[in-house]
């Protein structure tokens, strides 16, 4: 299929276009861009509207794919040199410089020493930074980018002692980062902490010995700022199933993909990238992100939540299945056998009971197999395919489903991944019920394994098990196969590139994490599985799982159909 009638676009406007604008230089490398707000100013391209264009950024014939943007979130903050033991009170606080020469540091600390961590009287170290601000100017305290293992609690005071702020978690991991407007001009105390089930800030922010006990110890980075909050956009021209990726490197702290109708698709603070595959082009790095375009328009990444130079780096890339020579094929494996969990975060080759093995925990017998089988092979086949067809933006989706029974294994193949269905924890040694190798935005890893276990969802008991929603009104065989079609579903959605989304939302997901098992099973309202007001449950609209840390909402629908599309040749 020609890849301009894909993406919708006339050939001929967009080349015309490109003899008009400026394109920077690209190399191996991909595009060098250069942030146009000066260092040192603030709001010229703080929201969508203003966002700079990377016009040569994108997926078009003319355009490059990968880029670079070299940007300041002003102002550069200024190393601290930490001052000595004792700075635990108001009265002992070390000196920032911010209002009388600076707008922002950075230092380096340690919790626990001093003469009240744990070589003192241990009533907890803590330690104060003194700076000044004017009325309006946003505060920023944060310890994002501390070590993992350092839990932080930061606070800000004004400087009769009074606490106007205080926060724990929200740097990401165990960091603190508030932020505060001033209402008036003065000096104010900043403190870091560590966290103390006892109580973490001060009894009395003027006596450095009057922490609460049992603090968190350990090294931590500090940025304070009383500045404008600077915030910068750049736009990148997305067509529909275009797979945007982002990273940064040194100063901003979070990435924001904005969508053309200005909501926010998914904000990151952290690194996503861990399960994607060698193969994905997708940048990786400390704070990165990927995103599947549903629609075509100008879409917005923001850097923000630091302070100082960074490098962002962009890719904007075609679904990997629309290059690949093959359709993707999915091999439902139910034989069991000699398997190799490495990929999956298991230690080797490992035997593997297959599904008949479990049937009579279900009260099936060797009689319902072939059934059970049809049903799962049902299911999945309409969640990740007749479903994603009929009902994404992607009128290209092409999948096959392939199974043991009927079907050669050709796992190994060019284009097939193989999900097994059988096995449990005491055999493969994995202690999740699905496993996916990997969460592959635009699905350039054909050639992967899966596994759903069923040990645990046959056991007698549980809130995991089939068992507690199956009784005599039950259609077991229509529930056991409907409950692991869903479950197989789900890793081949990650598969496919989907993330995980939140279990705690009204609405049930193939996607749903960990906790609303009932839902992902398809159980009705009558709490029995089985019945006739079992719940289709499908890919589709829902909020990221919180436990991920990324925020916003994901369409899976149109992520497993755009990672499931058919080749091009």
């Amino acid at each position: 299929m020609n890849s301009m009638i894909r993406r919708g676009l006339v050939a001929v406007s967009a080349v015309t276009f490109a003899s008009l604008i400026w394109v920077p230089a690209a190399s191996a490398a991909g595009l060098s861009y250069t942030e146009s707000e000066p260092a040192t100013a603030v709001g010229r391209n703080d929201s969508p509207a203003a966002a700079q264009r990377l016009y040569a950024l994108g997926t078009a014939g003319w355009q490059q794919s990968t880029a670079t943007v070299h940007g300041t979130l002003s102002p550069t903050p200024v190393t601290l040199t930490t001052g000595a033991e004792d700075n635990g009170s108001i009265d002992l606080a070390t000196a920032t410089g911010i209002g009388s020469g600076a707008n922002a540091i950075t230092a380096s600390g340690q919790l626990g020493d001093g003469p009240h961590g744990n070589l003192g009287d241990k009533t907890g170290d803590i330690d104060f930074y003194k700076l000044s601000g004017t009325a309006g100017q946003t505060v920023t305290v944060s310890t994002t980018g501390s070590a993992a293992s350092t839990n932080t609690v930061v606070g800000l005071y004004d400087g009769s002692g009074v606490l106007l702020a205080s926060d724990d978690n929200s740097g990401g991991g165990l960091a603190g980062k508030l932020t505060y407007t001033l209402t008036a001009t003065g000096e104010y105390y900043a403190v870091v902490a560590g966290e103390s089930a006892a109580g973490s800030l001060p009894a009395d922010p003027h006596d450095s010995g009057s922490g609460h006990g049992g603090a968190d110890t350990g090294a931590y980075q500090l940025l304070i700022a009383s500045a404008p909050v600077d915030k910068d956009f750049y736009a990148v021209q997305l067509a529909k199933g275009d797979v945007l990726g982002g990273s940064l490197a040194t100063g901003g702290k979070r990435l924001t993909v904005v969508k053309p109708d200005g909501t926010a698709a998914v904000s990151s603070g952290l690194v996503t990238s861990t399960k994607l595959p060698a193969s994905s082009p997708l940048p990786r790095g400390a704070v990165d992100f990927a995103y599947v375009a549903d629609r075509s328009g100008w879409y917005s990444v923001s850097v923000t939540d630091g302070f100082g130079p960074y490098d962002l780096s962009l890719g904007a890339f075609r679904p990997g299945t629309e290059s690949a020579a093959a359709p993707q094929t999915f091999f439902l494996d139910f034989d069991g056998g000699q398997v190799d969990t490495t990929p999956l975060g298991g230690s080797g080759v490992k035997q593997l009971s297959g599904l008949a093995a479990y049937l009579p925990n279900w009260g099936l017998t060797d009689a319902d197999e072939s059934a059970v089988i049809d049903k799962v092979v049902a299911v999945v086949t309409e969640n990740v395919k007749s479903d994603l067809k009929a009902r994404s933006s992607n009128p290209n989706v092409d999948v096959r489903i392939r199974n043991s029974r009927d079907d050669a294994d050709t796992f190994g193949s060019t284009g097939v991944s193989r999900i097994v269905i059988g096995g449990g924890t005491a055999q493969s040694g994995i202690g999740r019920i699905g496993s996916a190798e990997s969460i592959d935005p635009g699905n350039f890893a054909q050639e992967e394994t899966a596994l759903v276990q069923l040990d645990r969802i046959s056991a007698a008991g549980g809130v995991v098990s089939l068992n507690r929603y199956l009784t005599a009104d039950s259609n077991r065989v229509a529930f056991v196969g409907q409950a692991i079609g869903n479950l197989v579903s789900r890793e081949l959605g990650h598969l496919a590139g989907a993330y995980d989304t939140d279990p705690a939302s009204p609405a049930a997901n193939l996607m749903d994490a960990d906790g609303n098992f009932p839902g992902l099973y398809g159980v009705g309202a009558d709490g029995i599985g089985g019945t006739a007001d079992d719940v289709d449950v499908d890919f589709g609209k829902d909020a990221y799982n919180p436990a991920l840390g990324l925020t916003g909402t994901q369409d899976t629908l149109n992520v497993a159909a755009w990672g499931l599309t058919e080749p091009c040749n």
